[in-house]
């Protein structure tokens, strides 16, 4: 009897389990070769690591010798984050570039953010990104405060940002309010930076891949799409801190103080940013490195490294309108830029920042915005910083104050002007 009713139930139900059971095997199945596929590529790439470092930094053979490759920073494969177009171009982020030093890099991030963020025709939230291992900016910030500077043992905000190392609730902690005006804040640098900058390419070329740090249902998810195997991407990893939703929300502009070199933080903050303003003064040294960076970028950019990145322009620096050099090196500087088609020139005259000490300070001064002296005895300075801001937020797609209480206090010109936005070459398209 008992022998009758297995036999039934085995014909009843049997039937419906397998065909409930081979999906799933199947499913099982398929998501196991993707696994073993993954694995394959990671065996593989750690295999060709080192020949793929090596190549990288390569040299060319031409017809007068070896000669320097073009670089590391456009290696193959380029791994963008998800929606990264869309987020670069909805991101309101602007890097202060040039490869050459003691052009007013600092100077310019600095005097901006704070007139952004402290005019009562603005009021933006700002952020200052230090990525200059110098700290230049962040003394210029904390003249009276050391503590930034992080305990032995700790690393600086800029390095675990670039690390990625950071999740942005985090990250927002981390950044400090400068005394000043509390809607300006700063992630600082200091000079453990220089060793990470080391250690992320050396560990990019390798392609060391950081642990997986994400919830079970991440990975899972990507097990099942068969994209659990991403080749070590450091390239982007500021790009992915600061387009991410909480950081976006929390401020209306971030400024990324840049060195004067093509570093691991360079390249990740112009992968991040939207924008680029490259500050330069008007001699024939600083004129061949803006060329130069010009050239580089242009070519990150091909390599679609950056592709959505868009000029501000050049501004000079140390500006004196009285000296002729200076109008020479600006025309020659114009042929050269219109010659290569870089698409960016100089910005209008109104936005050159003169040569004052009142501007260019030691850093252990501060900020020389918040010091300037509220009568009119430094009129070229203030309008400059005027200027300057006004066309970049201009072209960022930063507005003002939606309660404009009039003109800012030292600004002698039309606010309605638009030569102050205007550029002397036009922005490439993109």
């Amino acid at each position: 009897m008992s022998s009758y009713f297995a036999h039934d139930f085995f014909q009843k139900f049997a039937g419906d389990a397998i065909l409930w059971a081979l999906p799933i095997l199947g499913a099982v199945g398929w998501a196991f070769a993707k696994l073993l596929w993954a694995k394959f590529r990671q065996l593989r790439d750690f295999w060709n690591s080192r020949q793929r470092a090596l190549t990288a930094v390569a040299r060319r053979k031409t017809p007068g010798g070896l000669q320097e490759g073009p670089g590391v920073w456009t290696l193959k494969p380029i791994v963008q984050p998800d929606n990264y177009k869309g987020n670069v171009k909805s991101a309101r982020i602007v890097s202060i570039v040039n490869l050459k030093g003691g052009v007013g890099k600092t100077t310019i991030a600095a005097n901006v953010a704070a007139h952004l963020a402290h005019h009562r025709n603005w009021k933006k939230r700002v952020l200052l990104i230090d990525l200059d291992y110098q700290g230049s900016l962040s003394s210029m910030a904390f003249p009276d405060d050391i503590s930034w500077i992080p305990s032995p043992g700790m690393d600086s905000v800029a390095t675990r940002a670039l690390g990625g190392q950071l999740e942005p609730n985090l990250f927002l902690q981390t950044c400090k309010e400068v005394r000043q005006e509390p809607r300006l804040k700063v992630a600082t640098a200091y000079y453990d930076l220089a060793q990470a900058e080391n250690r992320l390419l050396i560990e990019w070329l390798l392609n060391v891949c950081e642990p997986d740090r994400r919830a079970w249902r991440h990975w899972i998810s990507d097990l099942l799409v068969g994209n659990i195997y991403r080749p070590a991407e450091m390239r982007y990893n500021l790009a992915k801190l600061l387009h991410s939703q909480t950081v976006q929300d929390a401020f209306d502009l971030i400024i990324i103080d840049c060195p004067p070199r093509l570093t691991a933080g360079t390249i990740q903050a112009l992968c991040a940013s939207s924008h680029v303003l490259i500050p330069t003064i008007l001699d024939k040294p600083s004129g061949e490195s803006v060329n130069s960076f010009c050239e580089q970028l242009q070519f990150m950019q091909d390599a679609n490294l950056c592709p959505h990145l868009k000029h501000v322009g050049i501004v000079a620096t140390r500006y004196n309108s009285q000296l002729s050099l200076n109008q020479g090196i600006m025309t020659w500087m114009q042929d050269l830029m219109k010659a290569k088609r870089f698409g960016c020139g100089f910005l209008s005259t109104t936005t050159f920042i003169p040569n004052t000490v009142r501007l260019v300070r030691n850093a252990d001064d501060g900020i020389a915005y918040f010091n300037l002296p509220s009568d009119n005895s430094s009129p070229n300075v203030r309008k400059a910083i005027l200027s300057l801001a006004r066309t970049i937020a201009n072209q960022v797609g930063v507005a003002p104050a939606q309660s404009f209480d009039g003109v800012d206090d030292f600004d002698d010109f039309d606010p309605d002007d638009n030569d102050s936005i205007q550029l002397v070459l036009p922005v490439a398209a993109e």
